[in-house]
């Protein structure tokens, strides 16, 4: 067995109406002002609104920022270091989905170092070297994991790329996980971030750098998501289901930070810097055809996620039960009504934007543990099938 570190530092704490206690956790960090960032979306929330009125309930002293922006870009955080660093706050807690908790992130740990988030991007000039504020996640979607990852994902509309910072420092000290908090979540939201989440293990289960433990959790959550996403879509209030779909996203992403992910996500990436597209989105489009292109990296395992997802492969080869999984999936994107095609995304992936996208794959810095090599031939390939 090879050598390997599995690291999953932020403490967890799961329950229903977790989030309208927030001040002994504040208090255990020493948080004595605390900047809520969320966005306008989720700022209108019954659920957002008993948070808020939990932190009053309890004397806490805080400020409210709902400026955050769906695919953050560099100038929209930068900004908003300025009006973190203004306000006092010595302590922040992001409220929402990827992109709040990345925006909370990227403003925390730029309050403490100095530059642009520009600065701290892959292929950027600064590495993180003083410990950011500290930051407490309320997710409020089951797919992204932001609250577990060491990574913020912002956007360079200069370049029309997604990139990251990647620390860490970086990992929220807590994520507060709250299935009451998922209730108003749009059935699409649901479905493409438990996608996310569903792609987030099975990239991580069948990466290069996968080992026992993150293998552990990568099951545990694509059986989780088989179980119960169709539920927590098509029956919203259905507790049960929503902290399944809770639980199978931490898993995912704990996987996700130890194993790295793949090929799927250096598509999606490039695709939504250039198209926009929602992440979760991009990658349950991607997702079944990057599968077929990695069944030969490691066919036992597709065979295994198969099985995970509820198939019968009694009997059948390694081979043929990993087109089950494919299968599976297939059938799980068309059930969720993601769309599945290039043309019928809300702003259209076209064949002009292929080259754009093809660059930004082949740089994304965890294609190097795709179960197959990634060849420039081969994006193209999925990107003229998924272009159907």
């Amino acid at each position: 067995m090879k050598d390997f570190i599995f690291k999953l530092p932020t403490k967890i704490i799961f329950g229903t109406g977790s989030s309208l206690d927030l001040k002994p956790v504040l208090e255990q960090y020493g948080i004595k002002k605390v900047m809520v960032v969320t966005d306008q979306g989720i700022a209108g929330t019954k659920g957002f609104q008993d948070l808020l009125a939990g932190l009053k309930a309890q004397n806490v002293d805080y400020c409210l920022f709902d400026s955050a922006v769906a695919d953050p870009p560099i100038e929209e955080v930068d900004a908003a270091r300025e009006v973190l660093l203004q306000s006092g706050a010595d302590g922040v807690i992001a409220v929402g989905g990827g992109s709040s908790i990345d925006t909370a992130k990227a403003m925390c740990m730029l309050a403490t170092n100095e530059g642009s988030v520009r600065d701290y991007l892959f292929g950027g000039t600064k590495t993180v070297t003083k410990r950011p504020l500290p930051l407490l996640a309320v997710p409020t979607t089951a797919g992204s994991g932001s609250e577990v990852t060491a990574a913020s994902v912002i956007t360079d509309e200069q370049n029309n790329i997604k990139l990251s910072v990647t620390h860490e420092y970086l990992m929220p000290l807590a994520a507060i996980v709250d299935p009451l908090m998922h209730i108003g979540m749009p059935p699409m939201i649901t479905a493409s971030t438990g996608m996310d989440a569903l792609t987030h293990a099975i990239e991580a289960y069948v990466s290069l750098n996968a080992e026992p433990l993150s293998d552990m959790y990568a099951e545990k959550c694509i059986s989780m998501i088989g179980e119960n996403i169709r539920t927590a879509m098509y029956d919203p209030t259905n507790i049960e289901a929503r902290s399944r779909m809770a639980i199978a996203s931490i898993l995912g992403a704990a996987a996700m930070v130890n194993a790295g992910l793949g090929a799927v996500h250096g598509i999606s990436q490039a695709m939504g810097g250039i198209a926009h597209t929602p992440h979760g989105i991009g990658n349950s489009l991607l997702l079944p055809y990057v599968m077929e292109m990695n069944v030969a990296g490691n066919p036992k395992k597709f065979a295994r996620i198969a099985e995970l997802l509820g198939e019968n492969i009694t009997g059948l080869s390694d081979t043929d039960a990993a087109a089950l999984a494919v299968k599976a999936v297939r059938k799980m994107a068309s059930d969720l009504r993601i769309p599945d095609s290039l043309k019928d995304l809300k702003i259209p992936v076209t064949p002009d934007m292929f080259d754009t996208i093809v660059d930004g794959t082949m740089a994304y810095r965890l294609l190097a543990v795709n179960p197959v090599k990634v060849r420039r031939e081969d994006v193209y390939e999925i990107l003229k099938k998924a272009d159907h």
